[in-house]
């Protein structure tokens, strides 16, 4: 009974799937990182560290706005009084999130610049491919419903979860390029430059979006 409960709960509350889906994202983002630590020591690539240092700052952020969520409702706030906190909250997390993007330059220009083949086995291509997939869908659709939802909690997560599938692609290319090609080089190498700052000026513009409503929503106070 108490497994149909919970399961009908996910299904039926958003908010309250949203900090299930968010939990088991903190766990594989974590171990994520944990296999780019891994995969940097055996390739000897500066490129998986710097990456795994990015994951492990988004699990920061992730344990930061959950941290509050969970102190919020052990305090027994009303549901007015925990969206003020919230404010603060999500200012924080989105000025973090923009200096984290901002620091994604370091490890971009290192992928970008590398010209070796790192001669990757299928399976981190594998692995990488298959958590790419998953975090592109779920995040793109949880990001586009949490625009109409008024939880600020929600939203910060939402925020996090996507960014996080953002940088995915990142990874997947760098890995692809790696495991299947000659290095980053010739034409690859404009390619791999274009798509790389795009997409990361695609992230500094999320979280500029962010920040600027945050800073928004703190002043309507």
């Amino acid at each position: 009974m108490a497994a149909n409960a919970f399961l009908k709960r996910i299904r039926e509350d958003f908010e309250f799937r949203t900090y299930i889906t968010s939990t088991v994202s903190f766990v594989v983002s974590l171990a994520f990182a944990a296999y780019n630590i891994f995969l940097g020591a055996a390739y000897k690539t500066v490129w998986n560290v710097g990456i795994a240092v990015y994951y492990l700052l988004l699990v920061g952020v992730r344990a930061f706005v959950g941290y509050k969520e969970i102190k919020f409702k052990k305090t027994g706030l009303s549901v007015e009084e925990k969206e003020e906190r919230r404010k603060n909250v999500y200012l924080v997390q989105s000025i973090t999130l923009f200096l984290i993007d901002l620091a994604l330059t370091g490890p971009i220009t290192i992928m970008v610049m590398q010209g070796k083949s790192v001669n990757y086995s299928e399976i981190p291509a594998i692995a990488v491919a298959a958590y790419s997939v998953f975090k592109i869908v779920t995040s793109s659709v949880s990001y586009a419903k949490t625009r109409k939802f008024s939880n600020l909690g929600v939203t910060a997560l939402k925020n996090v979860n996507f960014i996080d599938a953002l940088v995915s692609v990142l990874t997947l290319q760098y890995t692809l390029l790696m495991t299947f090609g000659d290095g980053i080089k010739g034409d690859m190498f404009t390619l791999c430059a274009v798509s790389s700052f795009a997409i990361l000026a695609l992230l500094i513009a999320v979280s500029v979006t962010n920040l600027v409503k945050a800073i928004n929503i703190k002043k309507a106070v």
